[in-house]
């Protein structure tokens, strides 16, 4: 995965990664820090993950496909919303904060995704990156082409690549709304 980097990472703060977090059931709450990088108008990031138990299932033992969904959605949803707040991507530029948190799970839609396992990954202890690749705001939605990595230092290997969508759906009610 080619990475682009900056000269400033910021570190994801623990109250915007709260916030963003937020949603989930604490006991599904995997990802415990990140940073994010971005320049020339794309960013990615890297996360520290725990599962100490898994929220659905008992123990497989490994980083199953569910796990590797779950902690691509926190990464990603925390990669926008600090790309949201330094605005390294204009793409996502006419959002605020409060607009992103509250479109962030009705209008982030997986348009494509693809996950290959290479290696069983223990799931207690291990890192993730997402990164976009690219970014382009359509005149009704925004699309992000991003790649993703899950390693766990000792050869534990998952990887992937997710397309999203976001979408408008407010705004598309509105429309409708006055015609």
């Amino acid at each position: 995965m080619e990475l682009v980097r900056s000269a400033d990472p910021a570190r994801v703060e623990s109250a915007l990664l709260s916030r963003v977090l937020a949603p989930y059931r604490p006991n599904c709450r995997y990802l415990r820090a990140a940073t994010v990088h971005g320049r020339d108008g794309l960013a990615w990031a890297e996360g520290e993950f725990a599962i100490p138990e898994s929220c659905y299932i008992d123990d497989t033992g490994h980083f199953n496909s569910v796990e590797f969904n779950l902690c691509y959605n926190q990464l990603v949803y925390v990669l926008m919303a600090q790309c949201v707040v330094s605005r390294y991507v204009p793409a996502l530029n006419s959002m605020s904060l409060d607009d992103y948190l509250r479109r962030q799970l009705p209008d982030v839609l997986i348009h494509e995704f693809r996950s290959v396992f290479r290696k069983p990954l223990d799931p207690r202890a291990f890192r993730g990156t997402v990164a976009i690749e690219r970014a382009v705001d359509k005149r009704r939605f925004a699309v992000l082409e991003t790649v993703v990595a899950f390693e766990d230092g000792r050869g534990g290997h998952a990887q992937g690549r997710v397309d999203l969508a976001i979408v408008d759906r407010a705004g598309d009610e509105r429309a409708a709304a006055g015609s």
